[in-house]
């Protein structure tokens, strides 16, 4: 699968401002209502505390000097004034230009909800009916598999689909052509089973939403739900013209001290056309204007947008919302609540009242680091917008969310557990993307926490056995600590099915130990170092030593090797399921073998 296909999937998607040609979006946009406003407030005047609001800007900075991302926007609305409005970094770092006031983010996932929104439009005029067979609009679900799946199991990613079909991301040429191929291909579990979150699933949603309309799905959302809202710098992008183009940010993937543009606005839309999963662009501002829609009942100033029907149906949750491909429970930090998922909506609810109350919090997120929340009692909104993908900051910002604004005084009264005391402490990583990394073990709001800042804190559940843990979200990866000879806690293990990784408590013997054992010795090392035939590549790889490891210089990356005292094999630590071997002859090295998965195998010939 190609790097742009795999960008397509996951939480993401992008609007444009309508089919319209140029001159008749901007007579739309002339029309538009007086936009909400969230005029600039003191926040101490909106009870809120300047210490706490200063406390998020000090995380977000963190995540800045750690370069977990590239830049980024802050914004919380508090009685729908603004109270914080902070910018970060650079929105594109080859420029160097600065991420200022009216950066333009693609928002992927965030752009469900809008898709969601347009469905409930039509539900409630009367042409969409939720519990309708998908077949009564889109003919391709006109067959034994697909025939009995609804549009309400659509909007709640219930229909037993995939997360996508794509093989290419221009397959189709339109929206309504995706969602009938999805519906010839069929369901991959029997439809209303369980959750399961499929891109694929909203974009057949969006292309009910073009057949209910009778116009294409970007079209409708602008007109109908961006215009009147007043979000004038949201927009489908799939017109290289738009003149709202210069405001994107770059895309950056790769993850801390290995960004790189992935996606360069200037290079044009990314998109072949409006899709429901993804492809809105917007700004914090605008979202909150969306969202303020939500917490007002449906009301957009003196005009019902929205029934309170409508409310109830997306905000009522129905289903655990689960990791995207997985079973495992959807991760949280704030305290006391769990995650579900309503009608394209993610919804934070309290543990001791699912299913007998309202949500706490509402929103989304969106997987090139968008995230937005809001607490209709509190009337409260944080969004948080990047567009470094992949670096785990918005659930970090969740618990210092709910350390300093939401829930101060549990975090303050938390008393660490004497068992747990012994675990507490920094533990050194030197593996796959983890070199020389410093994790803590922390207890966070009665959660025992493994903290791994180039992704996210894990929560530790306890397993049969002492002094054995697992994560949380995925039971199969364990966590063991091991004891030194005095009984003090001196490293831990994490163990991934034949796997383990060992990280040494940061100031003990053992570290120093551990560390003197594993590092290369140029003498002992020097006859593999040389030049190697890559044919996988069409390219030449470079043996040499990189730091304290012997290491596999690629065009692509540079692989540190870790000697296994079995079979004479190296462990590639950033791809641990991949191992290296060198062939002598004469006693010369005269070739390497890559051993991978499934028992594959790729011999390069040493060419100097």
């Amino acid at each position: 699968m190609n790097m742009t296909l795999r960008y397509a999937l996951g939480f993401g998607t992008m609007l444009v401002l309508s089919g319209l040609p140029l001159e008749a979006q901007e007579d739309s946009l002339a029309r538009s209502p007086e936009a909400v406003s969230f005029p600039v407030s003191d926040p101490a005047s909106q009870g809120i505390s300047a210490e706490a609001l200063a406390a998020l800007v000090d995380e977000v900075n963190d995540y800045l000097e750690r370069d977990l991302i590239v830049g980024g926007e802050l914004m919380v609305i508090k009685n729908r004034h603004t109270v914080l409005h902070e910018y970060f970094g650079e929105s594109d770092r080859e420029s160097e230009t600065a991420w200022g006031p009216g950066t333009v983010c693609n928002i992927r996932s965030m752009t469900k909800p809008i898709t969601a929104t347009a469905a409930q439009l039509l539900v409630d005029r009367g042409k969409l009916d939720l519990d309708a067979p998908v077949a009564q609009y889109l003919p391709g679900f006109k067959t034994e598999e697909s025939g009995a799946i609804t549009v309400r199991q659509l909007i709640t990613h219930r229909a037993g689909l995939p997360l996508t079909i794509l093989t290419s991301i221009d397959e189709f040429e339109s929206l309504v052509d995706m969602g009938n191929a999805m519906g010839e291909r069929g369901p991959e579990f029997e439809p209303g089973s369980r959750f399961w979150y499929s891109d694929i699933g909203t974009d057949t949603l969006g292309a009910v939403v073009e057949v209910a309309a009778g116009m294409r799905l970007d079209r409708f959302v602008t007109e109908e739900l961006l215009v009147p809202l007043g979000m004038q710098s949201s927009f489908y992008f799939i017109d290289d013209e738009d003149p709202r183009r210069s405001r994107i940010a770059s895309l950056y993937a790769g993850g801390m001290g290995k960004w790189k543009r992935f996606l360069d606005p200037d290079e044009g839309s990314f998109y072949p056309f409006a899709w429901g999963s993804q492809s809105v662009y917007s700004t914090p501002e605008d979202y909150g204007r969306f969202l303020a829609m939500w917490m007002d009942g449906g009301r957009v100033g003196d005009k019902q947008l929205l029934s309170e029907a409508a409310i109830e149906r997306t905000l009522t949750p129905v289903s655990e919302m689960t990791m995207m491909g997985s079973t495992a429970r959807f991760p949280t930090s704030f305290t006391g609540l769990e995650v579900f998922y309503g009608q394209m909506s993610v919804l934070h609810v309290p543990k001791t009242a699912v299913g007998k109350g309202p949500a706490t919090i509402l929103g989304h997120s969106g997987s090139d680091g968008t995230i937005a929340w809001a607490w209709p009692k509190r009337d409260l909104m944080v969004l948080y917008f990047t567009q470094s993908r992949g670096g785990g900051t918005a659930l970090r910002l969740e618990e210092t969310l709910d350390r300093n604004l939401i829930a101060p005084q549990i975090h303050a009264s938390a008393v660490v557990p004497d068992e747990l005391q012994p675990f507490l402490g920094t533990y050194v990583a030197d593996w796959g993307t983890h070199m020389k990394e410093e994790f803590q073990v922390e207890y966070r709001a009665g959660k025992f926490i493994l903290d791994v800042p180039s992704q996210m804190r894990f929560e530790l559940a306890r397993r049969e056995g002492e002094e054995k843990w697992s994560f949380a979200i995925a039971p199969t990866l364990s966590v063991w600590f091991e004891r030194d000879g005095e009984g003090e806690v001196d490293c831990l293990r994490i163990h991934q099915g034949p796997l383990t990784f060992e990280a040494p408590r940061k100031g003990t013997p053992h570290e120093k130990e551990y560390y003197e054992s594993i590092r290369a010795d140029a003498k002992t090392l020097a006859k593999y170092f040389g030049t190697y035939d890559d044919p996988d590549e069409d390219d030449h790889a470079v043996v040499r030593i990189d730091g304290d490891y012997l290491a596999v210089d690629t065009t692509a990356a540079v692989f540190h090797l870790w000697k296994v005292p079995i079979n004479d094999t190296w462990q590639v630590r950033e791809q641990p399921m991949i191992s290296v071997s060198f062939q002598e002859e004469d006693g010369k090295v005269v070739s390497l073998t890559r051993h991978m998965p499934g028992g594959k195998t790729l011999v390069c010939k040493r060419i100097e």
